[in-house]
């Protein structure tokens, strides 16, 4: 999962359809959902030794100011890599960068830390709660996937014999973030946020190049596109385009990804017609190579985050551990 393969140029046949400081929820108990028991056996991705959770989108403090953030965490059996982004909307500011690898050797099945960065399901009301705990800079959401309308849920599909992907956007978010040391924490909510999973259901014997991108636009429509650049693939491109209301728009079948002569990443939509330019702003921090990330300026501002690493590859584990 850890193999990185960088692309210059790809190409994306899209099928488009339709607090802070612990780890307890940061959210008031009336916002909390009154419902039933959500069997942790019932999320497919969690049994997977092999997965990949991503949370993505834009929250809004009281005051009406707007961070971007990214939060992945992959699992390839008992080795973790988590990678988190906090980004004042306002300034372009990068927040805060964590990058973190682990291995783990009896790994829980719905609850994990990986250096700074943490991810849990909360099974009794159906939640996710993840973020990054450091000493004056970091982040704790809560997500409720409870409630979620038929414009914002979407099927597992299969992409490739044996490698599933379920991509929608949540309900509510609620937490706190801290953005330096004499900063105090900030209450912060959003109406959904991006939810990514792609899990190996059946052995692969060799990884397989994934690309994925997600964008937040101000606006509060979105874009997402998963391509895996392989020939047997089942359904090696899936895509989907968002409006303000959170219903789906279709999307041409074809879209090009590319960092052009500049350095900088271009994201073209030839329906409806829109081109994504942004910075990478994690070009000389990020070690693996593995994300690109920046705001976008233009027509349809906002903010993209495009994944670039292989799923699916079997697990070597290296000499040292982390418990």
């Amino acid at each position: 999962m850890r193999h990185v393969k960088f692309y210059g140029f790809l190409l994306l046949g899209l099928f488009m359809t339709a607090a802070f400081a612990s780890d307890k929820t940061a959210v008031p108990k009336s916002e909390e959902a009154v419902e039933s028991e959500t069997p942790v056996a019932n999320i497919l991705s969690l049994s997977a030794k092999q997965a990949d959770w991503v949370f993505s989108g834009a929250v809004t403090n009281e005051s009406g100011e707007r961070y971007n953030y990214y939060f992945e965490l992959q699992r390839n059996d008992q080795q973790f890599h988590a990678q988190a982004i906090l980004v004042d909307a306002q300034t372009g500011e990068l927040v805060l960068h964590e990058q973190s690898d682990s291995v783990i050797d009896a790994p829980e099945s719905s609850q994990w830390r990986v250096g700074k960065a943490f991810l849990r399901f909360n099974a009794i009301n159906n939640s996710w709660i993840f973020g990054v705990k450091g000493k004056d800079k970091g982040f704790n959401f809560k997500v409720d996937m409870l409630g979620l309308s038929g414009n914002n849920y979407s099927r597992q599909q299969d992409i490739r014999n044996g490698i599933e992907l379920l991509i929608n956007q949540t309900g509510r978010l609620n937490g706190h973030l801290q953005t330096g040391e004499n900063n105090q924490e900030q209450f912060v909510t959003a109406k959904k946020a991006w939810f990514r999973q792609v899990w190996v259901s059946k052995p692969q014997t060799l990884g397989h190049p994934m690309t994925a991108v997600l964008c937040e636009f101000n606006d509060g429509g979105g874009f997402y596109a998963v391509n895996l650049k392989e020939a047997d693939a089942l359904r090696g491109a899936v895509a989907g385009f968002r409006d303000q209301e959170g219903t789906a728009v279709p999307v041409s079948q074809f879209v090009t990804v590319k960092k052009d002569k500049d350095g900088l990443w271009v994201i073209h939509i030839p329906s409806p017609r829109l081109t994504l330019t942004l910075k990478d702003m994690l070009e000389q921090l990020d070690t693996s190579h593995q994300l690109v990330a920046g705001l976008v300026k233009g027509v349809k501002p906002g903010f993209c985050a495009i994944s670039l690493h292989d799923i699916g590859q079997p697990s070597v584990l290296p000499a040292q551990k982390t418990a």
